[in-house]
């Protein structure tokens, strides 16, 4: 079975830790996680730990369809690593990492007006795809969820 890669990156006008933030609050991440116009959220579980589970109920034409992970590895701000498995991956395992860099100048001089200076690089990486069609519809939600993100901070 060929396992596919998918990179996505975004610069987002914001603090690293309040994006990383963002992944983790259940409340808040019901707020910007949508991967297209007709995708509807129902309701988010989460338990952000290392081995906590989480459970986002996505919802389109009156269908709910569940999406499933567990965190493998939370480092704030830095980097989260989780399992993604949903209808998309044919029910089976994938992996997830998104990274947050901060790409502020950190001169003393920007630093006086805070976050309006902060710049972050998201990078979203899901391994273990197995097919074109499986790329093909993650690239247009996560590109779609890391535009939502931009969106909700903006």
């Amino acid at each position: 079975m060929n396992q596919e890669v998918l990179k996505i990156e975004r610069k987002i006008n914001a603090e690293a830790k309040r994006l990383f933030q963002a992944w983790l609050n259940a409340e808040d991440f019901s707020r910007w996680f949508l991967s297209g116009e007709l995708i509807g959220i129902e309701s988010v579980i989460m338990d952000p730990r290392p081995g906590g589970k989480f459970v986002i109920n996505m919802s389109l034409n009156g269908e709910v369809l569940p999406h499933i992970g567990e965190f493998i590895t939370i480092d704030e701000p830095h980097k989260l690593v989780f399992t993604w498995r949903s209808h998309a991956t044919d029910d089976r395992d994938t992996l997830v990492t998104v990274t947050f860099t901060d790409l502020s100048n950190t001169t003393e001089e920007n630093t006086k007006f805070s976050n309006k200076n902060k710049t972050t690089l998201v990078t979203l990486v899901h391994e273990m795809l197995t097919s074109d069609i499986q790329i093909k519809n993650h690239n247009f939600g996560w590109t779609n969820i890391l535009e939502g993100l931009n969106q909700w901070f903006s």
